[in-house]
């Protein structure tokens, strides 16, 4: 109870606010996974094991609160290559549904790769603080983008697109905040936009005549901007080996879904059509609690995890999923607010990209139930079903209590 006490009481209100946010969204989840779960009191069931992993969750939580930020610092590199080496443990092991992502510990499994996310971000951030005097300068970005690549390149191997691409995502708002130059922020992620964009002449010319005028905005030596636009131009044509070479068969066929939701209605375009389908079923009130046909009667896959928005869409309407969403944004808002107030460099760094952690699920996971982005595995924050996730989130919440305390 002192514990309790402790940290409810003896942090600033950022914290408070936070603990009644989670709260709120933790209780929302819950009460969706006992709706969709047929005997939500068994302990095979969702609901149950949910509870179960929050708890841990919640030990965890109070015990990497304990670490102050000298520690987290320090030991920055020991954290990755611990983290590294779990990931790697997936390899020696037999495959889980034909991929090296899970460590299976009989009862339940862990999926390392999660918490890669946070360690490749406190090394970033101590790099970088470590280096502040520097950041104006164009090769203080070479060891970042590589520990990124790193992380992101052995993720891609067990095969896992969608966690590689949340490993990338804190990278850009990392240097941002560390006050990179904006113009090499931009060379940054204007190849992967290039390649992206060469799916389609008409986007890839728009993205040409746009990124025309950015080179043409920034001030600079000439032939070096001419020499930039054009090989940024030319990566274009890593489009096919992008297309078959890095992306597997089942990643390739979402995109064409995304494009073509209709192209197999009954096949592999059917999470989203029946995602869609609930959604809109729910009108704004939606149709009650353990109510919504589409859940109940499971035309909807993976509603426990990947699809749980679309659940809480159907059953409580467009009222009910305003509320998450107005929840998340507070969440997003209170975090920053924190990096803000942060008298810490590192401290704020690190916050900077746990944040865009949580948002990066936000946004990606609810483009994907409306169908604005291809079907990832991306579960909700502190909604979703699943022990390695709702660690992270609590880890993360851990981290950030630890660093607001300077």
């Amino acid at each position: 109870m002192n514990l309790f006490k402790n940290f409810l009481y003896g942090r600033n209100e950022y914290i408070i606010r936070l603990f009644l946010i989670v709260s709120s969204l933790i209780f929302f989840g819950l009460l969706t996974l006992f709706s969709i779960s047929s005997d939500p009191l068994t302990l095979s069931s969702s609901f149950s094991r949910q509870i179960i992993f929050i708890f841990f969750s919640l030990t965890i939580f109070f015990l990497i609160g304990k670490i102050d930020v000298k520690t987290i610092h320090d030991n920055s590199s020991l954290i990755y290559f611990f983290s590294l080496s779990l990931c790697l443990i997936p390899f020696f092991l037999s495959p889980v549904e034909n991929t090296y992502r899970w460590i299976d510990f009989g009862l339940f499994y862990i999926q390392p790769a999660e918490y890669l996310k946070c360690a490749t971000i406190i090394l970033i951030a101590k790099y970088l603080s470590n280096h502040q005097l520097e950041v104006k300068e164009s090769y203080i970005v070479i060891i970042p983008i590589i520990i990124t690549i790193f992380s992101s390149f052995l993720v891609l191997n067990q095969p896992d697109l969608g966690t590689a691409v949340i490993i990338f995502a804190p990278l850009l708002p990392m240097l941002l905040w560390a006050g990179v130059n904006t113009f090499m922020l931009f060379l940054l992620i204007a190849p992967l936009i290039t390649i992206i964009s060469a799916a389609n002449d008409i986007v890839f010319n728009i993205w040409a005549l746009i990124m025309f005028f950015i080179f043409l905005s920034f001030q600079g030596n000439f032939i070096k901007k001419v020499f930039l636009y054009f090989a940024n131009i030319f990566t274009g044509l890593l489009f096919p080996f992008f297309w078959n070479d890095f992306l597997n068969g089942y990643q390739r066929q979402r995109f064409l879904d995304f494009l073509n939701p209709d192209l197999d209605p009954m096949g592999s375009s059917y999470h989203i059509i029946q995602s869609i389908t609930a959604i809109g079923s729910g009108g704004l009130f939606g149709k009650g609690w353990g109510q919504g046909s589409q859940t109940q009667l499971k035309f909807l896959p993976v509603q426990e995890s990947d699809f749980i928005l679309s659940v809480i869409a159907e059953e409580f309407g467009f009222l009910g999923i305003s509320i998450i969403m107005f929840l998340f944004f507070m969440l997003v808002k209170t975090l920053l607010d924190i990096a803000f107030k942060s008298s810490d460099y590192f401290s704020s760094l690190v916050i900077i990209g746990l944040t865009t952690i949580l948002f990066s699920h936000i946004f990606i996971n609810s483009a994907m139930t409306i169908g604005l982005m291809p079907v990832k595995g991306l579960p909700t924050p502190f909604i979703s079903a699943g022990g390695s996730f709702m660690l992270l989130c609590f880890i993360i919440l851990s981290l950030v209590r630890s660093l607001s305390k300077n």
